[in-house]
């Protein structure tokens, strides 16, 4: 009986390292693909045209300022007018 285990355990352990060694394997190649995928994305960003920059975007204070001028300047204009 006791060498029955032992022929067991030993069958269990070849089954678990050729299953380690498979996988091991599988990472190897994804971590290749990664790598891969990588080098081609940069080689097609290094060939795409820049784009533009984006305008700049002006804040709310902006905003208020053109909108105050251009209220004073309707109030002069109907101010003068009338």
């Amino acid at each position: 009986m006791y060498r029955d285990d032992d022929a067991a355990r030993a069958e269990q352990a070849r089954v678990l390292i050729d299953e380690i060694a498979r996988l091991e394997h599988q990472q190897v190649t994804r971590c290749a693909a990664d790598q891969r995928l990588d080098a081609a994305r940069a080689e097609l960003s290094s060939l795409q045209p820049r784009a533009p920059a984006a305008p700049t975007r002006h804040g709310a204070l902006a905003h208020l300022v053109v909108f105050a001028a251009t209220a004073g300047i309707g109030y002069l204009g109907y101010s003068l007018l009338g």
